[in-house]
């Protein structure tokens, strides 16, 4: 209990300070454990931080390997790959501040291991396009460009819509998450699709 526990502590604080202000002392104070306990599960911070980012990234593999496998037309794959992100974003919002972060750091704190993992989590988009009807302009569009609209469009709409700042017409979802990742998903999903495919 007490690694898991660690992990979920952990995914908290590197979500709301990032990895270079949480610091190892606090961390066990907040877990209430001394610092050699979590030194036991982990072989440092970075280590830490790398489990943290990986449990994040496999919170989807199930899910998209079974629609992967399903019989549902390409589009739905497509339509289902963007909802189990989103829904993955509704049980752990701190996906969001996490690859925020990551992202303006430009990975400085990800490792191979966490590379592999996003590679593997891009092969499954890859399988889904290579199934779809693409207009003759996208047929080599780069994976990584659907996968950052996609990514980028769930994480910076949903972190104006929750954010306390006061934009000119912005759509009011009285701050209710599940009716804003639902309209991210109808939105997303519907104009990738027309957009991309024939």
């Amino acid at each position: 209990m007490t690694k898991e526990n660690i992990l979920k502590i952990a995914t908290d604080e590197f979500s709301l300070y990032g990895y270079d202000a949480v610091s190892m002392n606090k961390l066990a104070a907040k877990i209430k454990v001394n610092k050699a306990t979590i030194y036991y599960h982990f072989k440092d911070k970075k280590s830490l931080y790398q489990e943290v980012l990986r449990n994040i990234l496999h919170l989807k593999d199930n899910k998209i390997e079974k629609v992967l496998t399903s019989s549902i037309s390409p589009e739905e794959k497509f339509r289902e790959y963007i909802a189990i992100f989103i829904q993955s974003v509704q049980k752990y919002p701190q996906i969001v501040p996490l690859t925020l972060r990551e992202l303006a750091n430009i990975g400085a704190n990800i490792i191979d291991g966490v590379e592999e993992d996003i590679n593997h989590e891009l092969s499954y988009l890859i399988q889904i396009v290579s199934q779809l009807n693409l207009k003759e302009q996208y047929k080599e569009i780069d994976p990584h460009f659907i996968e950052s609209m996609i990514i980028g469009t769930v994480n910076t709409y949903y972190s104006f819509q929750i954010s306390k700042i006061n934009l000119n017409q912005k759509k009011d979802f009285d701050n209710n998450t599940e009716k804003i990742l639902e309209y991210i998903n109808t939105q997303i999903s519907s104009i990738l699709l027309s957009a991309l495919c024939e």
